[in-house]
């Protein structure tokens, strides 16, 4: 047997393998004795059948086997080829004067990191974010402490209602008669808002509303009260009625700051960890063919065609267009590779591992967060090999992304420089105001 590369593609080889005369002919042999113990002729017992009839009788069977025993050959000889997918028979020829087969193997993609030292993170300026926390937390705190007072007008801007809510779902009840309280904030639209304002105590109030799952809610909703709140106004006494420990606006100030430093530490950590991951994956070059990431999003939807429902909906998804619902799907796992094989690489090059040492000292963090006991979670990462992998994943992430941060440049940035997430609150059913 021979093999010659043909081609290569990125990460696809392709393969021409040839057997000669000899090798055709003991591949056949071989599959004709095997035949002939499983085949049944009239007049013969099985297992007994003379070779030569189990030739004639069933010409196509033993075509068919002697590719198989050459089809063995080949898959032996690329067990050691890292692949994604199977071997892939792009042609072959078989006859008694020899045999050629064309195979297409498609190799674990080649990943490129860009240096460390050339990622370029940011963080937001600490003055600037500390003084927008204290303003934030002053206002927190005036709201908490605004003065309530019943009144008998409509209700506006700014007053606390307690209502008692009812929503329906076509004909069944989802909540019934619940008593919730909150502030009619002027910059919220919500209709759970917008349509109590100018009401008054006693009054009923009923819409209807729609959500991005397609299913409409019915609302009724009875003003039980209504009452005006007076904001006080921020000062040495404000300080005072907050915290007796304070005489004078200052020292709350400076508490506040204090605080506000302790969370930006820890949420600045946290974000700059994310960056420099996301970043990571985001520069690295994939060398990975577009037949590969093809035959990926086939072999997906495929798998997705049996789910019936699924399908018709990732279908409906992209304008019931499956070659653009399978454009979607070649772009997810190009994403998916580049991910996994970046983080693959870069704890290669930077020879990082986790031990179960590591893993299994995580078990106090993940009882606290599961509501278990220490042991408990001991236990789930002992026999819960999913659990386990996904912590390690977890872990060795944090250690690349330390890697990163000793070596990539950090720069301060302000706060209105980050692009907000303006995503709407409009997929759940509202049943707070506030």
């Amino acid at each position: 047997m021979k093999r010659n590369v043909v081609n290569v593609d990125e990460n696809i080889v392709t393969y021409e393998y040839l057997f000669d005369q000899e090798e055709t002919r003991m591949a056949e042999s071989n599959a004709l004795k095997k035949l002939s113990q499983r085949v049944e002729v009239p007049g013969f017992r099985k297992g007994k059948v003379p070779e030569q009839i189990v030739r004639v009788r069933f010409p196509e069977t033993l075509k068919a086997e002697t590719f198989e025993e050459l089809w063995a050959s080949i898959s032996k000889d690329l067990s050691d080829e890292d692949r994604i997918l199977p071997i892939y028979l792009v042609d072959f020829e078989l006859n008694e004067s020899g045999s050629k087969f064309t195979v297409e193997v498609h190799r674990r993609p080649a990943v490129q990191l860009k240096p460390f030292e050339e990622f370029e993170l940011k963080k937001l300026d600490k003055p600037s974010v500390l003084e927008r926390y204290v303003e934030e937390r002053l206002k927190e705190l005036q709201q908490a402490h605004a003065i309530v007072q019943p009144k008998d007008g409509p209700a506006e801007h700014g007053d606390l209602v307690r209502v008692k809510m009812t929503i329906f779902s076509a004909d069944k009840t989802i909540l019934d008669g619940k008593e919730v309280e909150y502030v009619l904030h002027a910059d919220d639209d919500r209709p759970i808002v917008t349509e109590l304002v100018g009401k008054r105590a006693g009054d009923i109030v009923e819409f209807e509303k729609s959500f991005e799952d397609g299913k409409v809610y019915r609302y009724k909703i009875e003003i039980l009260q209504l009452n005006s709140r007076t904001l006080p106004a921020i000062s040495d006494e404000f300080a005072k009625t907050v915290n007796s420990e304070y005489e004078t606006l200052q020292q709350l100030k400076e508490a506040l700051e204090k605080e506000g430093s302790e969370v930006y530490e820890r949420d600045t950590k946290h974000f700059l960890q994310d960056q420099a991951i996301d970043m990571l994956i985001r520069t690295c070059e994939l060398k990975i063919s577009d037949r590969t990431l093809e035959r990926l999003a086939e072999q997906a939807l495929e798998d997705i065609k049996s789910r019936r429902d699924e399908y018709e909906k990732l279908l409906k998804d992209h304008q019931n267009d499956e070659k653009k619902l399978l454009e979607s799907i070649k772009r997810y796992y190009l994403q998916q590779l580049k991910a996994e094989y970046a983080i693959d690489e870069a704890a290669r090059l930077n020879h990082i591992e986790v031990s179960d040492e590591e893993i299994f000292s995580q078990a106090e963090k993940l009882a606290v967060a599961w509501g278990i006991s220490v042991e408990r979670a001991k236990s789930i990462l002992r026999n819960r090999k999913d659990v386990y992998e996904d912590v390690k994943d977890q872990l060795i992430k944090q250690k690349i992304a330390d890697a990163i941060l000793e070596k990539c440049k950090i720069v301060d940035v302000k706060p209105e420089e980050v692009k907000e997430d303006g995503s709407e609150r409009n997929s759940t059913v509202d049943t707070n105001g506030d």
